[in-house]
């Protein structure tokens, strides 16, 4: 039940990279239990989360999530990740058993966005799945650490439609769960569905422009500078036109000839240098 509740929350939670909102300068006290860690923001930027003069967890985007105690055991989840655009960040468990501090980082590094929830005897975490990306469902129980439970894979909405647009606009990659959507771009892109799908990760909410026209863009986490992608859709056509740009190079599907005027001065302003 847990984990059907998260997944239905998937498409509605906003795409923030964790931990975005701490940041102090004077150290910051997090209880794990009966004990009282830090997070301290050294002189390069990074934050680290120490134990006494140990360091438990160190990156530049660092903060207290969900804790819970677990029979004996209390635990505190931990937002860890480089911060800013580059990468949703990966959570981090902190333990404490009979006085004991122990982390696991089992999910370091880890570019995606979780879902985190409580049962009787451990954290669920849910890793949504996206179009061309599979998802994983993951628990951590004391004495057991962190295991994956399985994998989640990405599907249109079924019996979606081109009328339900709007319950899809918190964010570009949301646009595919329209299954004629979804369909178009793969028809489009062939081979490419990944790479567009991979380059608009990371973004905001998509815009309407006027009654008729929608316009989404996104960028590939680690290379916001280089590789982006662009969704524009026509309402009234029920038509999808598409940007793609890896370094230099630049894909658009379909030809720029047949993209109605509006989304075509909408490219044109997306391709200018930030």
């Amino acid at each position: 039940m847990v984990v059907r509740a998260l997944l239905a929350a998937f498409w509605l939670a906003a795409l923030l990279p964790l931990g975005a909102n701490a940041e102090e300068a004077k150290p910051q006290d997090v209880t794990v239990g009966p004990v009282t860690l830090q997070i301290v923001e050294t002189d390069s930027g990074e934050k680290e989360l120490r134990h006494g003069q140990g360091v438990l967890l160190k990156d530049y985007s660092l903060s207290e999530g969900l804790a819970a105690k677990f029979k004996d055991t209390y635990a505190r989840v931990f937002d860890v990740g480089p911060g800013g655009n580059a990468c949703e960040g990966w959570p981090a468990v902190v333990t404490v058993t009979d006085g004991k501090v122990a982390v696991d980082t089992t999910l370091k590094g880890e570019c995606h966005y979780f879902i985190i929830a409580t049962e009787e005897d451990g954290f669920i975490f849910v890793e949504r799945a996206m179009p061309d990306q599979d998802g994983s469902v993951w628990r951590f129980a004391p004495g057991e650490g962190l295991r994956r439970l399985g994998l989640l894979v990405f599907r249109p909405q079924p019996n979606s439609s081109w009328n339900n647009l709007d319950k899809w606009l918190d964010h570009p990659l949301s646009l595919f769960n329209v299954a004629p959507v979804d369909t178009a771009i793969r028809k489009l892109t062939g081979k490419q569905f990944g790479d567009l799908a991979l380059r608009l990760q990371v973004g905001a909410a998509v815009e309407k422009k006027g009654d008729r026209f929608l316009v989404g863009t996104g960028c590939q986490p680690h290379a916001c500078d280089s590789d982006q992608g662009f969704i524009g859709i026509d309402r009234a056509a029920r038509a999808v036109f598409l940007a793609m740009r890896s370094g230099q190079d630049t894909n658009v599907w379909p030809p720029l000839g047949r993209w109605p005027e509006p989304l075509r001065a909408e490219l044109k302003s997306w391709q200018k240098p930030n």
